[in-house]
């Protein structure tokens, strides 16, 4: 093999590559990437076994061929160039030669027949959707998975679409709060129908590679694996087995009581009153009706002591006392783009619904802290 590319380019698809990439003893070849020539390109790979990154760049190929380095070597080696090109070049035994216009090294490799196949899917379930928009609505979710060793099947963000409408639904729950996304994927995928769970570390790197894409990604969807393609990045992972939890089923549809409340004056009391929280980061709120409706934060803890705080709020329906875990509130609301927070209650026992007036596809549901 000998190619000549950019070193910016390369940097850039080993970024996408070797993060993924971690310390495996008892399969050494995992620690490497791939780098292998296509036509006039060179394509660098990595896996970790349940997720894999295929990245491509436009290069000189002078000889065509194949090779895995450490991934990690390889990528401060370039990442550390200051010259605008690079070549790569075995020569014999398994080294790679990789020469600058002040730089030169050799970093021994090994064979790539050894490297895992990362699969090519057969593209049964497909449809296209703006890349920032899916990665701004998987960052909004994916804070709230769980991380149980029980429960696999809620490790994941559910992604599901039925036939009949436009809608993708992006689902995520820890069983304390559970986010809804909703996407319109247009008519063109109307017949379309697929229910899946994604990894919580494949939608992570998934929002790394390609929240700054500008175009659309083509996701295809197979029995067990997920695939997520622009046209220089392709991420392949398996899929969590298992049946999501009917969460229809949690979401309430009558209340006694609705507040709306400012979201930037909401966020600053609620950080400002969870500095005397306790060990369990509650907060008290009090949704105080008269002629002139107020929500009272308090939060007081026997070492520290106490603070309380108020804000108006337009309430409708009966007030009430409840305490929340102060970080999930935040967690649910701070990454929408809407000035009005809608709280809506059964009781101080229930689930609270959260919704926003201006944006109808995103709901949060959160458990109180019971007393």
């Amino acid at each position: 093999m000998e190619i000549v590319c950019s070193t910016e380019k390369l940097k850039k698809a080993l970024e996408y590559t070797e993060r993924i990439v971690t310390r495996y003893i008892t399969l050494p070849i995992l620690n490497n990437v791939l780098i292998k020539t296509e036509k006039n390109g060179l394509k660098i790979s990595s896996t970790n076994l349940e997720l894999g990154v295929n990245s491509w760049l436009a290069c000189k190929v002078v000889k065509s061929g194949e090779i895995t380095v450490p991934a990690k070597v390889f990528s401060s080696i370039i990442s550390a160039l200051n010259s605008d090109k690079v070549s790569l070049e075995i020569k014999k035994d398994n080294v790679l030669h990789i020469n600058s216009e002040s730089y030169k090294a050799a970093l021994k490799g090994e064979d790539s027949k050894n490297f895992p196949i990362i699969p090519k899917l057969n593209k049964n379930t497909v449809f296209e959707l703006e890349a920032d928009v899916f990665c701004k609505s998987l960052n909004q979710l994916v804070g709230f998975v769980s991380n149980s060793e029980t429960r696999p099947e809620i490790t994941g963000i559910f992604l599901y679409k039925n036939t009949g409408n436009n809608n993708l639904f992006i689902v995520s729950t820890d069983s304390f709060r559970l986010g809804e996304r909703i996407i319109d994927l247009g008519d063109n995928y109307k017949d379309l129908s697929f229910s899946v769970i994604v990894p919580s570390k494949t939608v992570s790197e998934l929002i790394r590679i390609f929240s700054d894409y500008k175009e659309k990604i083509v996701i295809n969807i197979e029995k067990n694996q997920v695939g997520f393609e622009s046209d220089k990045t392709e991420l392949v992972s398996r899929l969590i087995e298992g049946n999501y939890p009917d969460y229809k089923k949690l979401i309430p549809t009558e209340f006694n009581t609705t507040a709306n409340v400012n979201k930037i004056s909401f966020i600053k009391t609620v950080k400002l009153v969870s500095l005397f929280s306790g060990r369990i980061n509650d907060i008290k709120l009090s949704f105080v009706k008269n002629n002139n409706s107020r929500l009272i934060f308090y939060a007081g803890d026997s070492d520290l002591g106490e603070n309380d705080a108020n804000l108006d709020i337009e309430l409708t329906g009966a007030g009430l006392d409840i305490k929340f875990n102060w970080r999930y509130l935040l967690d649910g609301v701070s990454n929408v783009s809407d000035d009005v927070i809608s709280f809506n209650f059964i009781d101080e026992s229930k689930p609270c619904l959260v919704k926003f007036p201006k944006d109808k596809n995103f709901i949060y549901l959160v458990m109180p802290i019971r007393s």
